[in-house]
C-alpha cells in the first residue's frame, strides 16, 4: 500500500544503518547484474523478513495523510460543541 511504501523510506531516511545493512545483504544474496524475486526470500532474513514486518509494523503511519484543518464556525458533533478556529486533524 502506499502508506507502507512511504514507512519504508522514512525508515530508510531517519535509519541509514538499517538501509546500508540491507543493501550489503542485497549485494550478497542477489548482486548488482538482477532484481530480487520471491524466490530469494528465504536467504534474506534481514530484508525479506525483519525488515519487511518492520515497516508493516510502523502502519498506518499518516503523517502524509492528515492535513491539519481549522473549523470556521463552531458546530456540534454527535454530543460535543467544536468551537470555532479548533484546529482539526483527520483519522482513517
Amino acid at each position: 500500500t502506499s502508506s507502507a511504501v512511504q514507512s519504508f523510506f522514512l525508515a530508510m531516511l531517519i535509519l541509514p544503518e538499517v538501509q546500508q545493512k540491507a543493501r550489503e545483504e542485497l549485494d550478497r544474496v542477489v548482486g548488482r547484474d538482477r532484481l530480487a524475486n520471491l524466490d530469494d526470500r528465504k536467504y534474506l532474513p534481514y530484508v525479506g523478513q525483519a525488515l519487511i514486518k518492520e515497516i508493516t509494523r510502523w502502519q498506518p503511519f499518516k503523517l502524509f495523510h492528515s492535513v491539519p484543518h481549522c473549523n470556521p464556525t463552531k458546530f456540534m458533533y454527535n454530543d460535543y460543541l467544536i468551537p470555532a478556529g479548533t484546529v482539526l486533524l483527520g483519522s482513517a
